[in-house]
C-alpha cells in the first residue's frame, strides 16, 4: 500500500475517533505523551540514583532522587488506570459511531439495491465488521504512539553514550516492519476474498438462531445439514487464513532474529566499554534500562503498526459504503426525490388530472438477462383506485416497488404531480407514498413503533387507537408499550393474520399524509370474513385518493375504477371490470377461472 494511501486512511480513522468522542480522543493523546515520557524519566532517575549510591553518597543526599523515583512510579501506575478508562470510552464510542453510520447508510439507502446487489451487500457486511476493527484501532494507535514517544527520549539517552547505538537498533526493526506490512496485506486479501463467505455465514447463523425459522427448522430436521454447510464454509476460510498466518509467522520470526542481532551489537559494545573503564555505572544502568524500553517501544511500533495497516484495509469498505450512499442521493422511498424527473420542456405534457405518470418505463434487476418491466406507459389519475392483476412473475410487485421509489427505472421517466407543480422547488414538495407490502415487516418493537408514530404517542392518542381498532386489533390499544416479540421479557408475539392487520394499520395511521396508496396483497393472511371487513375499510380509506392495489382475489376488481393487466412485464390490458369482461381477453379468462370455485 502506498504511504500516501495509508496516511489518508489513517487520517480518516483519526477524524472518526475525534468525532466519536472529542474529550476521550484528546485525553488519549495526552495519556500517550505522558505515558511515553515517564519510562525514560524513570530510566534517567534510576541511573542517577545508582550512580550516587555507587559513589558512596549518604542516603540523605540522594533523598530527593529517591522521592522523585517513587513519585514517578506512582504517577505511572495512576496514569495506567486513567489511560485504561479513556481508551475504553473511546473504543466504545467509536464502535457505536461506526455501527450507527453503517446502519444509517443501509437503512436510508434510496433503493433496495443495497440488499440485492451482491457486491454492495458484501461491502456492507465488511463495513459492519469494520466497526469492531476500528474499536481495536484505539488500542493499536495507543500502542504505536506510546512506542514512538517512548523511543524518542530513549534514543536521546543511548545516543549520548554512542551515536551509532540507536541507529543500529532502529535499523534492525526495518525488516520486521516491512514483513509486518506485507503480512497484514495478505491477511486482508484473504478477508476480502471471503466477503461472500462471511455473508453466507451470516445468513446461516440467522436461519439457525432466529425464531421465524425455528418451526420449519425442527419439523424438517434441517439443523444438522445447515450446521454442516456452515462449518464447511467456515473451515474453507479458516484453512486459507491459517496458511497465510503460519507463513507470516515464520517470516516475522526470521525478522526477529535480525532485530535481536542488531540489539546485541550495542550490548557487546557497552559491556566492553564498562570493562575497560570507558563507561561508568550510570551509563550501564541507562543503557540496560533504555535497551528494555527501546525493545518494548520498537515491538509496540512494529506489531501494532502492522495492525494499523490491517485496520486501514478494513476501513475501506466503510468508506466505500458511505461514498455509495452519498452518490445515491437523498431519495428515501416515497418521501423523497423520485428518479427521472422531467425536463422543463416536458412538464407541459403532464395530464391535468394525473398524480403519477410513467412513460416508456423499463426496469431490470441488477444483471438479469430479461427486464422485469418493459415499456410501461401508465397514468395514475387523482382520486382513482387502480387494481394491478396478473399471474405470478408478471411484474406486479416490481411495479409497486418502482412506484414507491424503492427502485429507479432502468430507462424511461416517472413524473409526479407534486413535483410538476413545485417546479424548481420540487425537493420541498416530495410526494408521499403509503404502502402495505406482500412481505410486510414484523418489527419486534412496540405497537407504536410498528405504526411508525412518535415515541410519545400512547393508548389515549387517537393516532394509535383509531388505526388499531379499524383493523380489529383493539387488544393492542391498551398495550402500546409492549414489545411484540417473545424474545423480550414482558413481550408477546402476534399471529400471521394479526401481523398483517398491524401492517394495514400502519398505512391507515399515515393516510392523511399520502399522495398515493400502494397495497400489495394486503389481506393474503386473513380469513374470509376479516378480509372482507378490512378490504372494505381500505377501499373506504382510499376513496377520493390515488391508490394502487395488487391482488390475486379478483372479486376486489369489481370495486375499483380501473384494472391494469400485466403479463411478462408488459401491460396487455386495462379498463373497467365490465369493459374487460366484454373484451373476453386475458382478464376475463382469469376472472372466470377463479369464479368457478364460488358457483
Amino acid at each position: 500500500m502506498p504511504a500516501t494511501v495509508f496516511l489518508a486512511r489513517l487520517g480518516d480513522a483519526l477524524r472518526l475517533l475525534r468525532r466519536a468522542s472529542p474529550s476521550a480522543f484528546h485525553g488519549a493523546v495526552a495519556a500517550n505523551l505522558l505515558g511515553g515520557l515517564v519510562p525514560a524519566a524513570l530510566v534517567y532517575a534510576g541511573a542517577r540514583l545508582v550512580e550516587q549510591l555507587a559513589a558512596g553518597r549518604p542516603l540523605a543526599a540522594v533523598a530527593a532522587l529517591l522521592a522523585l523515583y517513587v513519585l514517578l512510579n506512582g504517577f505511572q501506575e495512576c496514569l495506567t488506570s486513567v489511560t485504561g478508562f479513556v481508551l475504553d470510552t473511546l473504543r466504545d464510542r467509536v464502535r457505536m459511531t461506526m455501527k450507527a453510520d453503517v446502519s444509517r447508510a443501509v437503512a436510508t439507502f434510496p433503493t433496495l439495491v443495497v440488499h440485492e446487489d451482491a457486491a454492495l451487500r458484501e461491502t456492507a457486511v465488511l463495513a459492519a465488521k469494520a466497526g469492531d476493527d476500528l474499536g481495536d484501532l484505539v488500542d493499536h494507535l495507543h500502542a504505536v504512539f506510546l512506542g514512538v514517544v517512548t523511543i524518542v527520549p530513549v534514543v536521546a539517552l543511548t545516543g549520548a553514550i554512542a551515536w551509532w547505538m540507536p541507529a543500529v537498533m532502529l535499523a534492525g526493526t526495518i525488516p520486521a516492519m516491512i514483513l509486518r506490512a506485507r503480512a497484514e496485506r495478505a491477511s486482508w486479501d484473504v478477508q476480502a476474498h471471503h466477503a461472500s463467505t462471511f455473508n453466507a455465514l451470516r445468513i446461516f447463523e440467522r436461519v439457525l438462531m432466529q425464531p421465524e425459522f425455528a418451526k420449519d427448522l425442527r419439523i424438517y430436521r434441517m439443523h444438522d445439514r445447515l450446521l454442516e454447510r456452515w462449518r464447511a464454509r467456515y473451515e474453507t476460510y479458516l484453512s486459507q487464513a491459517t496458511h497465510v498466518r503460519a507463513r507470516n509467522a515464520w517470516r516475522l520470526a526470521a525478522a526477529a532474529v535480525v532485530t535481536s542481532a542488531c540489539l546485541a551489537l550495542p550490548l557487546f559494545a557497552i559491556a566492553r566499554g564498562f570493562a575497560s573503564g570507558r563507561h561508568g555505572v550510570a551509563d550501564l544502568v541507562v543503557f540496560f534500562g533504555a535497551l528494555t524500553q527501546l525493545r518494548d517501544g520498537l515491538a509496540a511500533v512494529v506489531y501494532n503498526l502492522g495492525d494499523l495497516l490491517g485496520v486501514s484495509y478494513a476501513i475501506e469498505p466503510y468508506r466505500t459504503l458511505l461514498a455509495r450512499r452519498a452518490e445515491a442521493g437523498s431519495r428515501i422511498s416515497g418521501t423523497s426525490d423520485i428518479p427521472h424527473a422531467p425536463a422543463a420542456a416536458d412538464r407541459a405534457t403532464l395530464p391535468d388530472n394525473a398524480e403519477l405518470v410513467l412513460r416508456d418505463v423499463t426496469f431490470r434487476y441488477g444483471n438479469a438477462s430479461e427486464p422485469a418491466l418493459e415499456h410501461i406507459d401508465l397514468d395514475l389519475r387523482r382520486g382513482e383506485t387502480v387494481a394491478i392483476v396478473g399471474e405470478n412473475g408478471a411484474g406486479k410487485t416490481s411495479l409497486m416497488k418502482l412506484v414507491c421509489g424503492l427502485y429507479a427505472p432502468s430507462s424511461g421517466a416517472m413524473t409526479w404531480r407534486a413535483r410538476h407543480e413545485a417546479g424548481d422547488n420540487a425537493r420541498r414538495k416530495a410526494p408521499r407514498v403509503v404502502a402495505v407490502f406482500q412481505d410486510f415487516a414484523r418489527f419486534p418493537l412496540t405497537p407504536v413503533d410498528n405504526l411508525a408514530l412518535p415515541a410519545g404517542a400512547g393508548a389515549h392518542d387517537e393516532r394509535v387507537a383509531a388505526p388499531l381498532r379499524a383493523v380489529g386489533l383493539d387488544s393492542l390499544v391498551s398495550k402500546t408499550d409492549m414489545p411484540l416479540t417473545s424474545e423480550i421479557e414482558g413481550g408477546a408475539d402476534l399471529s400471521g393474520g394479526q401481523w398483517q392487520r398491524l401492517a394495514i394499520a400502519r398505512a391507515l395511521a399515515h393516510a392523511a399524509e399520502a399522495n398515493l396508496f400502494v397495497f400489495d396483497e394486503p389481506t393474503s393472511a386473513l380469513d374470509p370474513e376479516s378480509e372482507a371487513q378490512i378490504m372494505h375499510r381500505i377501499l373506504e380509506t382510499v376513496r377520493g385518493k390515488t391508490a394502487l392495489i395488487v391482488s390475486h382475489r379478483l372479486a376486489l376488481t369489481r370495486f375499483v375504477d380501473r384494472i391494469v393487466v400485466l403479463e411478462h412485464g408488459r401491460i396487455v390490458e386495462q379498463g373497467s371490470h365490465d369493459a374487460l369482461m366484454a373484451k373476453q381477453g386475458r382478464y376475463a379468462r382469469m376472472f372466470a377461472a377463479q369464479a368457478q370455485f364460488y358457483r
